[in-house]
């Protein structure tokens, strides 16, 4: 009878395998960024989108606590960029709200500009090559298919790797309950 250890040990060996599709025969496209650069955008991406998502929360709160709805303060912001505010649409508290929260979120923005640039730089690329990277990859939907393809053999490995650090585990445990059994 073959242990459960066993099995887990060739179902780990032969996870890359079932990956393999039956356009293995197919040439790999070739795109000018290296797959270590695409998995550094890709990552910072995902890292910038949170960021992101984390900044525009922090700008709604700080529009919220002064008594406004964002939809509120975009129409007073494109108002005031053509010069409309006196017409009598927005009450002077909503405009002085409105005053109040520019500068902050003016704040918030530059901190998450900076932040995008810390984030881009950690993944080891530049602002234009992010941005050069970002722009071909919304244009050419076979990179975005390389891209996708690239971070499913990746998600892979790293679950295989997980699985075999698991089974390693799993097998000093059993080494030191049969140790212990043995004494």
């Amino acid at each position: 009878m073959i242990s459960r250890i066993m099995i887990t040990f060739i179902m780990v060996a032969l996870l890359p395998f079932y990956s393999i599709s039956a356009e293995n025969d197919e040439e790999t496209p070739q795109f000018k960024y290296a797959d270590e650069q695409l998995f550094a955008f890709f990552d910072a991406n995902r890292a910038i989108s949170e960021q992101r998502r984390a900044s525009n929360e922090e700008i709604q709160e700080v529009v919220e606590e002064h008594g406004l709805t964002l939809d509120r303060f975009n129409q007073i912001s494109r108002a005031a960029q053509i010069g409309a505010l006196q017409g009598g649409t927005f009450s002077d508290e909503e405009i002085s709200a409105f005053n109040d929260v520019g500068p902050k979120i003016n704040e918030i923005q530059r901190n998450l500009q900076m932040e995008v640039q810390v984030i881009i730089e950690e993944h080891g690329l530049t602002t234009s090559k992010y941005q050069e990277i970002l722009g071909e990859y919304q244009q050419d939907q076979d990179l975005q298919e390389y891209v996708r393809e690239i971070l499913r053999e990746r998600a892979i490995e790293a679950r295989r790797q997980e699985m075999i650090k698991e089974l390693e585990e799993e097998q000093r445990r059993e080494a030191e309950e049969k140790e212990e059994n043995d004494e």
